[in-house]
């Protein structure tokens, strides 16, 4: 069945029945397809011609706030930053900040447009072949923790955290079923920090036998060694600086501060 063709009554109802958000994004969609008697794809499509032919304005979402009319704190714009530069999802610094996945994209723009985002010349869109380079040659030890993540770097040519965070997408996405079991520690960070003990800590034990000085107890006592990575902000006010540590998830790990 053919498209049926606009007509110029048609058109001229869209321009003046279209209801625009601060980012000149049309809120009334469906209710146009309705009037109309369209598909609302139909009447999207039309819209986007529209804008292209200067009947309707250009979409800006420079100009999009949050949804609270908060501002947006040098605090946060270093967390979105820290986020943006290890290829966080706007929806993900969004969760994370409280705030919009649009505010935070028109966040994102203007941190571009003031030289605080600077572009990078190696960052790139992963194509279906690297993707798939990395489904078919990922390696996961006994907890599901990845073991080859310089090998998958080298095969896709992308930096180390490039991979980790593509890695965490396609275990969202479903693409990698196999999951980190984060309540244990991965077999290779372990077998680091063993080889690190044992450096470190290994002859000086040899030498000289502990002594079992122990008492016997009825609690139960766990140690876990967990590698995670972290986002660090500083602030420094007067004479005082503040270190913050967070999760790339947003989590406050740690504060501390100090004389300057």
């Amino acid at each position: 069945m053919a498209a049926k063709n606009w007509t110029t009554k048609e058109i001229e109802y869209i321009r003046k029945n279209a209801l625009l958000a601060e980012t000149n994004a049309v809120l009334n969609v469906d209710q146009l397809a309705k009037k109309l008697s369209r598909p609302s794809k139909s009447v999207e499509m039309k819209i986007y011609k529209m804008r292209k032919d200067g009947q309707l304005p250009k979409t800006d979402y420079t100009k999009s706030f949050d949804a609270k009319g908060r501002k947006f704190s040098a605090e946060e714009d270093k967390r979105i930053i820290a986020m943006y530069k290890q290829e966080e999802t706007y929806r993900d610094i969004g969760e994370s900040l409280g705030r919009s996945e649009q505010s935070i994209h028109g966040r994102i723009v203007r941190l571009k447009e003031s030289g605080k985002i600077k572009p990078s010349v190696t960052q790139k869109n992963w194509s279906e072949k690297e993707i798939q380079l990395i489904i078919e040659n990922i390696q996961f030890d006994e907890n599901g923790f990845v073991l080859n993540y310089p090998e998958l770097a080298r095969l896709t040519n992308k930096k180390y955290s490039q991979v980790t965070n593509r890695v965490c997408r396609l275990r969202k996405k479903g693409l990698i079923t196999v999951q980190a079991d984060r309540s244990k520690t991965s077999i290779k960070s372990k077998k680091a920090m063993d080889r690190f003990n044992c450096a470190r800590f290994g002859k000086r034990m040899e030498e000289q036998p502990v002594k079992d000085n122990s008492v016997q107890t009825n609690v139960n006592i766990t140690t876990q060694s967990k590698m995670i990575q972290m986002i660090m902000t500083i602030v420094e006010i007067g004479n005082e600086r503040t270190t913050n540590f967070f999760t790339t998830e947003g989590e406050l790990l740690a504060v501390k501060k100090e004389a300057i």
